[in-house]
């Protein structure tokens, strides 16, 4: 059984979609739609980067002793410790996700005016 939603997790995403748009509103009035773009571009990129790393330790490159001090870490863990460790990335993946979707919309309206006003007239 799932547990219930938590109020202050879902004001934390209202409040940082809110700052989101308000960023993309300020650029769009200083620079205009290319800017929205970019916005966007940049937001889903770290979305995108984070899914893929997530709390996993990032170098210069991928080497084996980097993989094996990350199994060596968790190898240890019972079972309450690995499910609240998924539980809790579970509640990141959300949020990143959230920032990808919300990255993707700004990415294409920025991109989507700005060529429509270039190349439209």
């Amino acid at each position: 059984m799932r547990p219930p939603r938590n109020r202050e997790h879902l004001l934390v995403r209202v409040l940082a979609c809110a700052g989101l748009i308000g960023l993309a509103f300020l650029a769009q009035q200083a620079i205009g739609w290319l800017s929205v773009g970019l916005l966007g571009l940049f937001t889903l990129f770290v979305a995108v980067r984070y899914e893929l790393e997530g709390n996993l330790p990032v170098g210069p490159q991928m080497t084996p002793d980097l993989y094996a001090s990350q199994f060596g870490k968790h190898g240890r863990e019972h079972d309450a410790e690995r499910s609240d460790r998924r539980h809790e990335w579970k509640g990141q993946l959300s949020a990143a996700r959230l920032a990808a979707g919300m990255g993707a919309l700004l990415t294409l309206l920025g991109f989507g005016f700005f060529l429509m006003l270039e190349f439209g007239q």
